[in-house]
Parts: structure tokens; C-alpha cells; sequence
């Protein structure tokens, strides 16, 4: 018999853990965390008390307690037996940390498999941010159509598109029959083709279920649903008529696409476009991928890089700076030669606007999701410093996911047997497109077949 246990991405969006059990096999899809992770109990300085491992975690039930999951440290701490790990694998869709950021709790000799360039950017991620830390792992690395044979069931990774590279869904081929993953996927970005791969391989491979995702199903998406193309041409409108003023531009520190955007974006106005260093260290590790499309931070002249002027500054920045030479620039640069630059303003930069001084009615590009809580904290403070420097603000994104009427129009290509919607706020709207939908049950085993 084979069986799906859903433990996150049930009725939210996030958070995606789904087990397929398989004779031998027992297999992770995703290890992700939800958006609100423990806020019922914990807030800002009250956290988990992480000296006693899970212990908080499975007081609280924010973690299901599965023999042979979890790595001995985490079990030590809390005065928990460590058992020898009873799972096969865990195959990770993407980097974005709702489907990532629990693998730090997991047994490290359980295998995970995720993409070449997941694993750069992961990589990447943990030597840039301090805190991010996944812990060691069996990491093993695929490409799309590279089957992997976890306990005797094949494991096909396709790629897609979605606001991060090296997105990835997934043809489980089980003995009941074939199960798709869809993991997180977009068709209206720079590379739906690759989206429209993962859409004909699983409709050929006929499956028996179709878990996927749903975060735009709803009665009402605040969302405009913008091209990449889109994004790029109105903010190269809006660019053009910042004349003698500065353009800066917030995005995902993730979306390469969206840095190649406004690496355009920057070029087509004749300026030049500074690049947060995270942002550049990213570039520059995913440059060894010949397969994902990077700006060259290291060769092109007009990619400037943003140094904070740290007091400390880390070893991954020194070494950075010192490949770069003149193209690391401060404030005082921004500054003064600010008519001729497309400036990266992250929310944690916020400040660095202080040591700026932008001339009022500066370019402010919001290119991130529409905030959707009226009382969104982040979107509060963006604001109040947008309305305290006099900026002019502009919202463009292309969303890192299907709208409700591209989800239908993929239920119907693929033609699953049923149905199981996660990553949704509004697995009920499914019932309107699809004519077997299933609906999971946190952590209740689901005969499939």
C-alpha cells in the first residue's frame, strides 16, 4: 500500500512536509517550515530554548515526534533516545525556506537531494547571513530528468519556474502508480518552459495524485499578475523619469531573475546598477552553473557593488571587495553620482538611506508581493521610510506562483486521478476546477492508488 502523510502545507501557505511510504520506502518531500512557525508561543526575544534541543517543540506540538527523524544532538539536549534513522530520503523543490528550513533538525545520515544550483545558494546563503545554518548533511545533488532511486522507488526531478532557480518538482513513481509534486511554479515568468516540462512529463507519466501547490487560489488575489517582461518595462518607464534623481529597487535576495531585471533595467536608462554584497557573493557562486543565466558581477563594468563599512568585516566580504577593486562603492559615492545609478535597497538597508540624502522624489520600485496584512509590521517601517525621504513608490512583481486560473488550466492538462491541494489558505475553491479533489489531514496517513 502506498500512503501520503501530510505534516505542513495543510490549509496554509508554507510549510510543505509531505511523507510517501512505499513498501520499503519512506521519502520526504520538502522540509519547510510555515511562514508563522510557533507564533502562538513565541515572539521577537521569547524563543524555543534550543539548549534542550526539541524539547519546546514537542511540548508545544510544533513538531510531530517520529522515531528516526531527528539528529542526536536535538534529542540529547532534550533527554529524548536517538533511534537509527528510518526514512529514506528527503528531496528538497527549492531553496526558499518554507520548504528548506527544518532540514536542520533532521537525522544527518538521512539522504537529502536537491538541485546543483539549490545547493550553490544554500551554500551561499550560510556563508553570507549569520544564524543560517542548516547543519551537515548526506547533501546528494541532481538535474532535472536525473532519476534518483530512494528504496526502490524512482524519484524524477523536473525543473520549473519560480521566483528562485533551480526550482524543481517531482514524479514519484510508486507501486500504485505515479504521484507529481509540484512544488512551487509559476507559468507566466522568464522560463515557463520549464514549467510546461514538469506539466507534460506528469501528464504522460498519468498519475494517480497531483499534490500541488495553491498560494494564488482564492476569492480575491491582491496580486497583479505581471510578466518578468512587464516588470522590466515599467520600471524602465519609471527609471527614465527619475532625471538628476536616484532609482533604488527592493526585491527577494533570492530571484535571480529579478537582479537580471534590473541589471536591464539599470543598462537601458544608462546607469549603473549597485548590488547589495550578499547579492554579489550570490552571483558570483551561482556563476558556477553553467545552466542558470547571472549577471557577472566580476567582469561587467557596469555592476557596482554596496559596501556597509562595517567595522568588522567578515572574511566572504573581504574576499569579495578584493576581487571587485573600484567597483565597490559607499554612500558618500551613491551619494554624489546618484542620477546615474540603479541602486539594490533591501529592508535590512534600510538605514544606508540616511548616508544617501536621496533628492526628494527619488524612484522607490517596490518589486516584491503586494503586502497582504494591512498591519504587516515590514510594510510599516518600508513605508515609513519611503514617506520620510520623499520617494516615490512603484509596485512591479511577477509573482513566483500560478494564479488560480493557470492552476485549473494544469489540473486539466495533467489530468490526475485526484487532486490534493496544499499551500493554500483555500483548498475548497479546488472543488471548482478539478473533479476529484482530496483534501489532507494534518499528520492522518492517506491511502493513494
Amino acid at each position: 500500500m502506498t500512503n501520503l502523510t501530510f505534516y505542513g502545507g495543510v490549509g496554509q501557505i508554507g510549510g510543505n512536509k509531505v511523507l510517501v511510504e512505499d513498501r520499503d520506502a519512506r521519502i520526504w518531500l520538502d522540509m519547510g517550515a510555515t511562514f508563522d512557525f510557533g507564533s502562538e508561543y513565541f515572539v521577537e526575544y521569547l524563543m524555543p530554548r534550543e539548549r534542550f534541543g526539541l524539547r519546546d517543540y514537542f511540548a508545544l506540538g510544533l513538531l510531530p515526534k517520529l522515531p528516526g527523524l531527528y539528529g542526536a544532538e536535538w534529542l540529547d539536549r532534550a533527554g529524548l533516545p536517538h533511534e537509527s534513522p528510518r526514512f529514506s530520503a528527503a528531496f528538497i523543490s527549492h531553496i526558499h525556506f518554507d520548504h528548506t528550513n527544518h532540514l536542520r533538525f533532521l537525522d544527518p545520515a538521512i539522504p537529502v537531494h536537491l538541485g546543483v544550483g539549490t545547493k550553490i545558494i544554500l551554500d551561499s546563503w550560510e556563508i553570507t547571513t549569520r544564524g543560517m545554518d542548516l547543519l551537515a548533511h548526506d547533501y546528494r545533488t541532481f538535474r532535472t530528468g536525473a532519476s534518483v532511486d530512494a528504496d526502490g522507488v524512482e524519484v524524477e526531478p523536473i525543473h520549473v519556474d519560480h521566483s528562485a532557480p533551480a526550482a524543481y518538482g517531482f514524479l514519484v513513481h510508486t507501486s500504485a502508480g505515479t504521484i507529481a509534486y509540484t512544488g512551487d511554479l509559476r507559468q507566466h515568468g522568464p522560463h515557463s518552459e520549464m514549467t510546461k516540462d514538469f506539466i507534460d512529463a506528469a501528464k504522460t507519466n498519468e498519475p494517480i495524485a497531483l499534490i500541488t501547490e495553491g498560494t494564488r487560489v482564492t476569492p480575491a488575489d491582491p496580486r497583479a499578475n505581471f510578466t518578468e517582461a512587464l516588470v522590466k518595462s515599467k520600471s524602465i518607464e519609471t527609471a527614465g523619469r527619475a532625471k538628476g534623481k536616484a532609482v533604488f529597487a527592493t526585491f527577494y535576495p533570492r530571484d535571480v531573475d529579478r537582479m537580471r531585471t534590473f541589471v536591464e533595467v539599470a543598462k537601458a536608462v544608462d546607469r549603473q546598477f549597485v548590488v547589495q554584497a550578499r547579492a554579489a557573493h550570490l552571483l558570483v557562486s551561482l556563476s558556477q552553473d553553467t545552466r542558470i543565466q547571472v549577471p557577472d558581477v566580476l567582469r561587467d563594468p557596469d555592476l557596482l557593488v554596496y559596501d556597509r563599512r562595517f567595522h568588522r568585516q567578515e572574511t566572504w566580504e573581504k574576499n569579495l571587495f578584493a576581487q571587485l577593486g573600484d567597483r565597490v562603492v559607499t554612500s558618500d559615492y551613491v551619494r554624489e553620482h546618484q542620477d546615474e545609478l540603479v541602486v539594490q535597497l533591501d529592508f535590512t538597508t534600510m538605514p544606508e538611506l540616511i548616508d544617501i540624502q536621496p533628492v526628494p522624489g527619488s524612484a522607490f520600485i517596490h518589486s516584491k508581493s503586494e503586502p497582504i496584512e494591512e498591519n504587516d509590521e515590514v510594510e510599516k517601517a518600508v513605508a515609513n521610510w519611503v514617506r520620510f525621504f520623499k520617494l516615490r513608490r512603484s509596485q512591479y512583481h511577477a509573482s513566483g506562483h500560478m494564479s488560480e486560473r493557470e492552476i485549473a488550466d494544469m489540473i486539466r492538462a495533467i489530468a490526475p486521478k485526484a487532486v490534493i491541494p496544499i499551500h493554500t489558505e483555500y483548498p475548497e475553491r479546488f472543488t471548482q476546477f478539478a473533479s476529484h479533489v482530496v483534501q489532507p489531514v494534518l499528520a492522518s496517513p492517506m491511502p493513494v492508488g
